[in-house]
Formats: C-alpha cells, sequence, structure tokens
C-alpha cells in the first residue's frame, strides 16, 4: 500500500502502509528498505539535515531514522490529539507541520460546524504547537519551494487551503488556494511551477491545480 512518495538524494522514498516499511528506489529500479516501523498512517518527510522524520502513532511520537536504520525520538506528539496524527511535510527552515483529523475515523466525524482537524508545528528543538484548526480531515501537505506558503489538503470540505508561513513558523492568512468542486484531496506535492497535483480517492482521478 504506496503512501507518501518524496523525490530525495536521486531516489524516490515511499511508505509501504500494509509492511510497515519506507523504502527508496533508484532510478534503474534498485529497490532499498531504509526502515521497518508498523504505524498507521506512516506518513513521513526529510530535514535539512538529510535525515527523514515519521510520524509514528504507534509512538505517539515523531520519529528520526538515523543513518544505521535505526529510529530515535524527535517529539512528542502525544498531547496534541488522543486520535494521533497523519500527514507530515518539512519546510526549508527545519520546520515540520503534521496535521491530524483529530477524531475517531471509524466512528465518523462529529456533527458540528467547526471541523476538528488542525495543523500543528513542530519546531527543531522538538516543541509542538497547533497552528491552525477547524480543518475537515487534513490529508496531504505541501509547502512552496521558497518556503512561504503551506497548502493543506482539507478533504471533506474539497478544497486545498493556503497559509503564510512566518519567519517563525507560525501561519497566517488562511485562505481558499483552490476550491476542487466535487475534487476530494488526498495526497498532494508541489511542482516546480507551485502548481498542486493531488491524488482522489473516492473520484479515482489524479488532478493539476
Amino acid at each position: 500500500l504506496v503512501e507518501s512518495p518524496r523525490w530525495h538524494a536521486g531516489r524516490l522514498w515511499f511508505a509501504d502502509w500494509t509492511n510497515g516499511e519506507i523504502l527508496a528506489v533508484t532510478p534503474d529500479g534498485t529497490c532499498e528498505v531504509v526502515v521497518q516501523h508498523q504505524s498507521l498512517p506512516l506518513c513521513f518527510d526529510h530535514l535539512p539535515d538529510a535525515r527523514a522524520v515519521l510520524v509514528s502513532n504507534q509512538e505517539r511520537a515523531l520519529l528520526a531514522v538515523d543513518d544505521d536504520g535505526s529510529l530515535t525520538r524527535y517529539a512528542d506528539l502525544a498531547p496534541l490529539s488522543q486520535f494521533g496524527c497523519n500527514d507530515i511535510v518539512v519546510d526549508g527552515r527545519g520546520n515540520a507541520y503534521v496535521n491530524s483529523p483529530n477524531f475517531d475515523f471509524a466512528a465518523g466525524p462529529p456533527d458540528s460546524a467547526v471541523a476538528p482537524g488542525f495543523v500543528a508545528l513542530v519546531r527543531p528543538d522538538g516543541s509542538a504547537t497547533v497552528v491552525a484548526d477547524d480543518i475537515s480531515f487534513p490529508n496531504g501537505m505541501a509547502v512552496t519551494a521558497d518556503n512561504s506558503t503551506l497548502v493543506v489538503a482539507d478533504s471533506y470540505r474539497h478544497c486545498l487551503v493556503g497559509y503564510d508561513i512566518g519567519d517563525d513558523g507560525m501561519l497566517s492568512d488562511r485562505r481558499v488556494w483552490a476550491d476542487l468542486g466535487p475534487g476530494t484531496p488526498d495526497g498532494i506535492c508541489l511542482d516546480a511551477e507551485d502548481a498542486c497535483w493531488y491524488a482522489d480517492v473516492p473520484n479515482q482521478w489524479v488532478r493539476r491545480v
């Protein structure tokens, strides 16, 4: 079950949620298992020092992947939500953004005007702070190349939302970055033109915005 694709250091990295593995593939097809860890979800990104850091709902923490494949605790996520976290993206300053739908998925979202989902900022010192809320099932996230904007897939509201990123990592100026009509964004990425590609599971398509 392939998730969380990342291009890093000339290889395509991805998570296999079924087997609890993060793998890296070279352009010639050589595949290496970088780390094994059972967690659902199993999303990750790379820090500026090239270490991968992954969301572990088993440990309720961010875990850094060391050169030998071992895992060390990078940040405690337990205080953020009793329901665990979902996706992650790291900006060029080393700030990690982690999100959570913040409800029991099996029971369905609460019937309320304000959605429980949020985005938290995890700074390089390991501190974690909620910096955006009222997101209806946050999914994939991406940061523009100039580190100025965070884009978040607001799945249940069928849109991409954008935030300005401050020098301190805080978010401001929330706006609808793109109204996707019937689209339900899941994983997203930005290309060289800062256009957004999103995968849509219910509609079985990939679209570029």
